[in-house]
């Protein structure tokens, strides 16, 4: 067994098992739970229940605001959900029946619970292309064409070819970054300089290696 073990393919699993595990730990350590209350509404804002598919579990329990906002109401206690991401866009993670999770993304959820559509309207498209602002008046229905033309007139799509995409950093924050990771006597471990600039440890080893914002410099 231990010969196994040792064999370079398993101790790969094995140490990818570990960042993993280390990670997940990492992140909930991240992110404090902040209860609800009448005082925390914003103005006008409307709750709903969130009406899942059959196939998730009944013990999944969550309300949506038209602020795009999610409450976990799971115990008496209603919690605000953390901010999650897949693929850019902010999700909640649903346990379905046969036991696997899965993410639901909050945009269409906001659509499904507060505009009408038509039946051949299956997209959700962000008006300002912001994918963080899921208010329900930056949302639309629209169908396939619809979305097409949305996307021609997103005025990030020729950043996007130039390798500049949507951040929420400026160049100047990155190039303080910059200056910071790159600095031979820095002391601030990587995890607290990415803490100060709301971003994620992963955004900032991109920054460090060029593969985003490489064409910033110090």
């Amino acid at each position: 067994m231990w010969n196994v073990l040792k064999r370079p393919f398993f101790r790969l699993i094995l140490f990818k098992s570990y960042i993993k595990i280390k990670f997940m730990a990492e992140r909930k350590k991240r992110r404090p739970r902040v209860a609800w209350s009448e005082d925390k509404n914003y103005w006008n804002e409307e709750w709903k229940d969130i009406v899942f598919g059959d196939d998730v579990s009944e013990k999944e329990i969550f309300k949506v605001s038209n602020y795009g906002r999610i409450l976990n109401c799971k115990a008496e206690t209603k919690y605000f959900y953390p901010v999650i991401y897949t693929n850019k866009y902010q999700i909640v993670q649903v346990l379905l029946k046969s036991g696997k999770r899965i993410g639901k993304y909050v945009h269409k959820i906001v659509a499904e619970h507060f505009l009408e559509r038509k039946e051949d309207e299956t997209y959700v498209i962000h008006l300002d292309f912001n994918k963080d602002n899921n208010k329900v008046e930056n949302l639309k229905w629209v169908n396939k064409k619809g979305k097409f033309e949305h996307q021609a007139k997103n005025p990030n799509m020729f950043q996007h070819k130039t390798g500049i995409t949507y951040s929420k950093l400026t160049e100047t924050q990155v190039k303080l970054i910059k200056r910071k990771i790159n600095n031979p006597n820095r002391k601030t471990r990587m995890k607290m300089i990415a803490k100060q600039y709301g971003i994620s440890e992963m955004q900032l080893y991109r920054i460090k290696t060029g593969e985003n914002w490489g064409h910033v410099t110090e």
